[in-house]
Parts: structure tokens; C-alpha cells; sequence
């Protein structure tokens, strides 16, 4: 029987790990994190914890626990070489980022590129193919894909859902920090309505100042406003060495010391981060680049981290008495700050009820589908594709440098959550560029490619997460290729550099061939560059004349080839 219950507790801890004592740190440095879980992104939200490692690539990468790789990923942009290790506790982590992979890992990787001549990869690997034990190392930290510094981004995931985790919360990483949350400032926002369709408007903003007794608004504790309005917090946290800012766990809101509103940040689901445009004032942080998280939540909203809520986070008030706003906020480490102010109903500020011209307004509601139609252009959006009802319009213009006309689509300030269905009709388009032709989106003097295809009826169609202005635009123009260097003598170098470039729809395929041979040229679209790394198993130094060939496509199609000649 005792042997019985010994197995039971036996199994349940190795089902539940139980933070540090479970996984061991992925590096063999000091914990020091430069962005922590569930921080503020562009469109999407933080999806673990960035991890510093000194500054520069070749920070040595472990497992924090056994099991066998699931993923190998490669790519441009994004994670950039990443790792995805499925554990036996129904967890996998995620080492992103990285400089390179180590030992068969980096055997597996090499075989798998130069077998199917590609530069990046996505492979699911088939269970205990590739096994990893607790501690080996797995390759080393750099600053690969859509990084903007040498680091290594670390996740927990739930294994069947890949929902990412709070570490910090769950006791995965544990960093020393005692340092509370720090309000910036606050915003107080309401809704006026435009032929019946709501929109926020700022009604008061202040900047929130610290002393010896806490946090407290700079010029008043007492705000004069309407009836409904919302609240907005900036706020962040930081590490006891202040060297960046963070996010903020967990938020609540109280009315009059009844919890109204709250949020913490313990995890989501991938297929959910876009709601982050939704959970921040997203027209706020366009027009101000201030960055409030906000107490309403929009009918569109299907965000899953709130908690006790009241009207959607709506404070209405019916008297004009004075009502007290208590704000905590949390850190991962359980930190508290508080920031306490009033309100008061005034008759002298009111919402606003506009009426328009029916012409020139356009609704779209948020839970039902939406068809702008036009002989020259067609605006698709389905049902849920935003987080509240809201206004669009379809203005066109002529534009001298494009193939149709220029289509003012919706507001910039309106945030799209699944992507839109865009069809533009060119104008004056020969048949001999529109292998060339793409959407372009205009935003000031800057031109964006968004791509598109033909269909039968002479519509270029593609898909966008914005509104703005679009058009047919081409692009015939071939990518540039070129090395500049000193000398062409490389038998004591270990890689060869190019510079590469495109001027507007971007590089799509970058080969390299070396005396006739494809070799591994790995692109970098943010630094402009393209290397390979001299692998002696491969081509050996020794003092002959070789021949590069780097060859380039763009997004459109155009090729170019650059031959460069050198020792090796």
C-alpha cells in the first residue's frame, strides 16, 4: 500500500514541475532579463522572457530539461534559428534567436539545407528522433531574425496547445526584484457617437508623479468628467538595474472600493495576441504614441486574461458626487504600486452626439460580415474582424506613378484583427509588366509591398491588417548584390560577406553557388547582408581561385546574378 501511494506522489510531481526545482536555467550566466513575458509589442503581445547574454552572440544554450526536439525553425525574420524541445511533462520550450545550434542539432539543420537547397526551414521532427538531455548544449545565443540585439528569447509552452507561459509567475525563472510597477500617467477617455457609431475621445490626460507616499496625479485629484468613460493606464515595470522596461502583470481597478475591472497576464494563445490592439487605446498610441492599457473592453474583444469586470470597464455616473479611483498594479514578482484619485460628473462636459451626412459615412459593424464594392476596387472584411463598430470610407485620387487609382481605404487609427480581403483594378497597365504589378500601401513618402495576384476579372488581390492608402504599383527594378572588401584572399577567414539589397518589394530567394556547387548563404533582411560560413568539410582552403555566384530574386520576380571571384 505504501508502495502504492509513494508511485502516486512519485507521478504527480513529475506531471506538475514545480519551477526552479524542475528546470534548470538555459544559460550558465546570471538571471537578467531585458523583456519579460506578456510585455507590449506591435500587434501582438510578448510570448516569453528575453534573456541577456553580454552583449554579443555565443552565449552557450541548454536544455532545461530532457526530451527531443519537435521543431527546428529557420527563417529571416521572426524567431529567426530557433528550437522547439517537447518535454515528458506535457511542457515545450523555446530557445529563439540563435546564433547557430550545436552538435547533431546543427548536423540535422546543415543536412536538411543543403539537401533540399533552401535557407530556411520549419521541420516537425518525429518523436525521439533528435533526443536532448537536461543540460546539454544546444547551441549559442545571437541575434538571428527579428531581433535587435544579441539575446536569447526563451518560452514554456503547453505542449497540446503551444500556449506560451508566464515563467516568472509559475516559478520557471526567478529574478530578484523587489522594485514595484511605475505609473506614467493616465488618461480618462469616453464615447461620443457619430451617427450612432462609437468612438473613444481623450477627455483628460496627467502625468503621475512619485514621492515619499506613493504615486499621485501632478496637478489634481479630482477630475471633471462625463458620463460613460473609461480609464487609461501607462505604466511599466523595471529590474533593479532600471536598464529596461517592462510590462505590467496584472492590473485592478476600483470604484468606490468595489472591484470594477482587472487583468493579469498568466498566458494566452497565439491565435489570440492581436487582441493586444484591442486591450491598449491603439487610436492613443497613433496619434500620441502614448501607450495606455485601457479599463473598457470592446464587444469585439474575446481576449481571455480579464477578471472581475462591471459594465466592460464603463464607469457611469449618475449624481455629481465624488467617486474614488484605487489602481493596483503588479509585477511578475508580486511587487504592488497604487494610485488613487476622484471624479466627478460636471454638466459642463458632456458626450458628444454627431450627425453626418449619410454619404459620407460608411458603418461597419463589428459582428457581421462587410463588403465595400466598386467597378474599381472591392473591400472584404468578415464578421469579428474588428473590436467594435466603427466607420470606413473609399475615397480615390489619381497618383502620378501608379497603374490605378489611389484608394483612401477606412482610418489608420482603426485597428483590423483578421486580415482583410483587398481587390484593386490597375489602369494603363501593359501586359508586359504585370508580371511586375503589386498592391503598394502608401504612408507618407514610404511604399510598402503587399502583394497580390490577378483574377480573371482583371483585379490584383491580396490581403491586408491595415487601412490606409493602396494602389497598382511595379516594380522592375532587380535586387543588388556586392562584396566589399580589402582583399580577395580568404584562407584565413571563416566566412564571406555580400551586401544585398532591393528597392521596394523586397528579397524573396538568395542562392549562392561556389565553383558551380549551391552553398548555404544565409540572408539578413535587417542588416542588408548575405554570408557563408566556409565549412571544410565542404570546400577545402587551399589556395585556389574560386568562383561566387550569388543569385537574387525579388518579391516581383526580378533576378539578378553577381559573380565574385576570390582565393580560398
Amino acid at each position: 500500500m505504501k508502495q502504492k501511494y509513494l508511485f502516486t506522489y512519485l507521478f504527480i510531481l513529475f506531471l506538475l514541475p514545480s519551477g526552479a526545482q524542475y528546470y534548470r536555467f538555459p544559460l550558465d550566466i546570471p538571471v537578467s532579463m531585458s523583456a519579460n513575458f506578456g510585455e507590449l509589442r506591435a500587434n501582438h503581445f510578448h510570448s516569453g522572457i528575453d534573456l541577456r547574454v553580454g552583449g554579443a552572440p555565443g552565449a552557450k544554450v541548454f536544455a532545461v530539461d530532457s526530451g527531443y526536439v519537435m521543431k527546428i525553425y529557420i527563417s529571416r525574420t521572426g524567431y529567426g534559428k530557433a528550437l522547439y524541445i517537447n518535454h515528458y511533462n506535457g511542457q515545450t520550450s523555446v530557445y529563439a534567436h540563435l546564433d547557430r545550434f550545436a552538435g547533431a542539432f546543427a548536423d540535422y539543420a546543415e543536412e536538411y539545407l543543403y539537401k533540399n537547397r533552401r535557407s530556411t526551414m520549419n521541420e516537425n521532427l518525429p518523436q525521439d528522433l533528435l533526443k536532448v538531455k537536461k543540460g546539454e548544449l544546444i547551441g549559442y545565443a545571437g541575434n538571428s531574425g527579428s531581433s535587435m540585439g544579441a539575446h536569447l528569447h526563451f518560452e514554456i509552452r503547453e505542449t497540446e496547445s503551444q500556449k506560451p507561459l508566464n515563467l516568472v509567475t509559475r516559478g520557471y525563472i526567478n529574478p530578484t526584484d523587489s522594485k514595484p510597477p511605475v505609473f506614467h500617467r493616465i488618461a480618462i477617455f469616453t464615447l461620443d457617437s457619430v451617427n450612432d457609431i462609437v468612438r473613444p475621445r481623450l477627455l483628460q490626460s496627467a502625468k503621475i508623479i512619485q514621492n515619499i507616499n506613493g504615486f499621485t496625479t501632478e496637478k489634481t485629484q479630482i477630475f471633471q468628467v462625463c458620463s460613460p468613460v473609461f480609464i487609461g493606464v501607462n505604466a511599466n515595470d523595471y529590474q533593479p538595474d532600471n536598464r529596461s522596461r517592462h510590462g505590467v502583470y496584472k492590473m485592478n481597478v476600483f470604484l468606490d472600493d468595489i472591484p470594477f475591472f482587472s487583468y493579469s497576464l498568466d498566458g494566452f494563445e497565439f491565435k489570440d495576441t492581436r487582441y493586444i490592439n484591442s486591450f491598449i487605446a491603439y487610436d492613443e498610441l497613433a496619434n500620441s504614441k502614448t501607450n495606455y492599457v485601457k479599463t473598457y473592453i470592446e464587444d469585439g474583444n474575446m481576449l481571455p486574461v480579464y477578471g472581475a469586470c462591471i459594465n466592460k470597464g464603463l464607469i457611469f455616473l449618475n449624481d455629481t458626487l465624488l467617486h474614488n479611483v484605487k489602481i493596483e498594479l503588479f509585477d511578475d514578482s508580486g511587487n504592488r504600486s497604487v494610485l488613487n484619485f476622484k471624479i466627478r460628473k460636471s454638466n459642463t462636459v458632456a458626450v458628444k452626439r454627431i450627425k453626418i451626412n449619410p454619404s459620407d459615412f460608411i458603418p461597419i459593424f463589428w459582428n457581421r460580415d462587410f463588403e465595400y464594392r466598386d467597378e474599381n476596387l472591392e473591400f472584404l472584411l468578415e464578421l469579428e474582424s474588428l473590436y467594435s463598430n466603427a466607420q470606413f470610407r473609399a475615397v480615390k485620387t489619381q497618383i502620378a506613378k501608379g497603374y490605378s487609382y489611389l484608394w483612401k481605404l477606412g482610418y489608420a487609427t482603426v485597428p483590423i484583427h483578421k486580415p482583410a480581403r483587398l481587390k484593386i483594378k490597375s489602369s494603363g497597365l501593359p501586359d508586359r509588366l504585370k508580371p511586375y504589378a503589386f498592391i503598394a500601401r502608401k504612408s507618407g513618402e514610404k511604399i510598402s509591398y503587399y502583394g497580390g495576384q490577378f483574377d480573371d476579372a482583371g483585379f490584383l488581390v491580396t490581403e491586408t491588417l491595415d487601412f490606409g492608402e493602396y494602389y497598382v504599383a511595379v516594380d522592375t527594378v532587380p535586387p543588388k548584390a556586392s562584396i566589399k572588401s580589402k582583399s580577395n584572399v580568404y584562407t584565413k577567414r571563416s566566412k564571406i560577406v555580400a551586401e544585398v539589397s532591393d528597392n521596394v518589394s523586397g528579397i524573396n530567394s538568395c542562392n549562392a553557388y561556389i565553383d558551380g556547387n549551391w552553398v548555404l548563404f544565409e540572408y539578413d533582411p535587417k542588416t542588408n547582408s548575405a554570408f557563408h560560413v566556409f565549412d571544410k568539410k565542404r570546400i577545402t582552403a587551399t589556395g585556389k581561385n574560386r568562383e561566387l555566384k550569388i543569385v537574387l530574386t525579388d518579391n516581383c520576380g526580378n533576378k539578378t546574378e553577381y559573380l565574385y571571384r576570390f582565393i580560398y
